[in-house]
């Protein structure tokens, strides 16, 4: 907004609110006693009081909201789901015209993110609190601060500053369940007073791409193509990627061809954690000369992943093959962004380390991060960039396996 925030002006403008005075330009609307302030994230800024760290969903407030017991409602006549969701996403549209009207840099657009935002509220109790307003998977939705929000966080700076929270009273987390349902009454129907700006963000997910928009005052989305690409990385850990997880999924397959009539049968659904070093063991030839098949330095790695989480041997010639395959000089050209280098070089020299130092007589894990624990991990920063990071080659040219 160009101004810089001070505690304050902010409850003037919040208490302001909740007396019937709206002021759009300054991001403010009240409804029956509660006042709202909106305000973008701003993570170099110590005005901006909150950062997304620490908070949780409180409730969805729109396409999602009480989706199971208004499913119910037209349980006879209702043929497909989505028609009561795609019924009301319009409104939640709607409701990211409104913030782009009251918080005009919002940007729109990114990874299970439409858009996200922070407000402060004023309750006809007195009550006063920070929240996240944000469009997310389940649609527009609140999120807030449990009240033992500290015990999760890491790192003293990812608090909220002394000062604001201390003028901070109330968990929206102990509301009673009217107490909740009037709360969001009043955020629904202060944003419906507010003029309705044109947006547009392409929102993506694990389903694919959406254009969504604003345009003219009418809600809009339109469906994107996706190009897929081979490998789709999110971490540059060992297992950041699609391609890795994809290897780590084929040697158990290779590994399930060696049990027993008698094992397939005891163990029709899962297989139990002690049996698959015997899997292994017995499929030991066979994953090497898989590994050699796919000419790729990465199924090597996840190999030598595969083989310490299991504590199974790793022979001195697999061991440098593993190793060789594994050295950062393969990489250290292809990166381009800084932060992603030295990410990589960590996480490879872990590894190394730990293949170095394998000797088989104890289970050796390295870094795990799922593309879901990624995606909650910027979420909870507030940060709606994007997820994929620059992919790595991994293909082995003109220089074939030491392995016979």
């Amino acid at each position: 907004m160009g101004f810089k925030l001070k505690i304050n002006h902010l409850i003037k403008l919040v208490s302001e609110a909740s007396n019937g005075q709206d002021k759009f330009k300054e991001g403010t609307i009240g409804f029956n006693g509660y006042g709202f302030v909106f305000r973008e994230f701003d993570y170099n800024s110590k005005d901006s009081f909150v950062i997304g760290d620490g908070s949780s969903k409180l409730c969805s407030i729109g396409a999602f909201r009480d989706l199971y017991e208004r499913s119910l409602e037209r349980l006879d006549s209702l043929e497909d789901l989505a028609e009561i969701v795609e019924y009301d996403r319009d409104s939640d549209l709607y409701f990211g015209g409104a913030i782009k009207t009251l918080v005009p840099d919002v940007e729109f657009g990114g990874y299970e993110d439409l858009y996200c935002v922070w407000m402060f509220v004023k309750t006809p109790q007195g009550k006063m609190f920070p929240t996240t307003f944000y469009h997310g998977k389940s649609g527009a939705s609140v999120g807030a601060w449990s009240p033992d929000y500290r015990a999760f966080l890491f790192a003293e700076e990812r608090t909220l500053p002394q000062d604001f929270e201390s003028i901070v009273n109330f968990s929206p987390f102990n509301f009673t369940k009217i107490e909740l349902e009037e709360f969001i009454e009043a955020l629904k129907l202060a944003l419906n007073k507010v003029p309705i700006s044109d947006f547009e963000g392409v929102y993506e997910d694990d389903f694919g791409k959406e254009l969504m928009r604003i345009k003219s005052s009418e809600p809009f989305v339109e469906p994107l193509e996706v190009e897929h690409e081979k490998i789709n990385t999110w971490s540059y850990s060992i297992m950041g990627n699609d391609e890795a997880w994809d290897f780590s999924s084929d040697f158990v397959h290779i590994m399930l061809d060696y049990l027993t009539p008698e094992e397939d049968d005891k163990y029709p659904r899962e297989i139990p954690k002690q049996l698959f070093k015997s899997l292994i063991e017995r499929a030991y030839d066979r994953l090497i000369a898989y590994a050699c098949e796919k000419k790729s330095r990465l199924a090597f790695m996840i190999l030598g992943r595969s083989l310490m989480l299991h504590k199974c041997k790793i022979t001195e010639e697999l061991r440098q093959t593993i190793l060789k395959y594994s050295d950062w000089d393969y990489e250290k050209d292809q990166l381009k962004d800084e932060r992603d280098r030295k990410e990589r070089k960590e996480f490879l020299n872990d590894f190394r380390e730990k293949i170095k130092a394998y000797d088989g007589s104890k289970v050796v894990k390295v870094p795990f991060y799922t593309v879901t624990r990624v995606i909650n991990e910027k979420r909870e920063k507030g940060d709606t960039t994007p997820v994929n990071r620059q992919n790595i080659d991994y293909s082995i040219e003109n220089s074939g396996s030491t392995l016979n």
